[in-house]
């Protein structure tokens, strides 16, 4: 689900570096109607049934394994695609709404964390390491929480 996680990452970050459009309230941890980011991967409305995205503690960080089916591969890398676009309109200074989840990884890429993107055949993996206790600490509960959330996306839809 979502994924792109490279991208998001550093749009996420750029986006923390300029400001956040929107209100002081906590954010929806995922919003995938408003969230500039999250909506590229809305844009197929059978995209997000079609993959899965795990995030993984390690012991000095995460690892995001995104797997999309076959079919929606194409849909997918046009999702990322869209999220680099939308990352290009953050880094000018367009202040655009981004979700919960979106705003707590870019403010950990802001920390400068070491990543690492592989694009595979069937999706990618992103791997977010660092030597900074705390930083692997927010890091790791960031990707604890999106797993919570995922699933409770999965239960409502039944």
């Amino acid at each position: 689900m979502l994924r792109q996680v490279i991208v998001l990452s550093l749009v996420a970050l750029l986006a923390a570096s300029v400001g956040f459009a929107g209100d002081k309230a906590e954010k929806a941890w995922f919003d995938m109607d408003n969230c500039a980011m999250c909506k590229n991967m809305t844009s197929n409305a059978e995209l997000m049934e079609n993959m899965t995205w795990e995030n993984h503690n390690i012991s000095n960080g995460i690892v995001a394994v995104t797997n999309v089916h076959e079919k929606y591969l194409d849909a997918y890398r046009a999702a990322h695609e869209g999220m680099t676009q939308t990352g290009a309109k953050l880094k000018k200074g367009e202040m655009l709404e981004l979700c919960g989840s979106c705003m707590a990884i870019g403010a950990c890429m802001m920390k400068g964390p070491k990543q690492e993107y592989v694009k595979t055949s069937t999706g990618d993996i992103w791997i977010v390491t660092s030597d900074k206790p705390e930083l692997v600490a927010e890091l790791q509960s960031w990707s604890k929480r999106n797993t919570a959330e995922m699933a409770k996306m999965k239960a409502k839809k039944g």
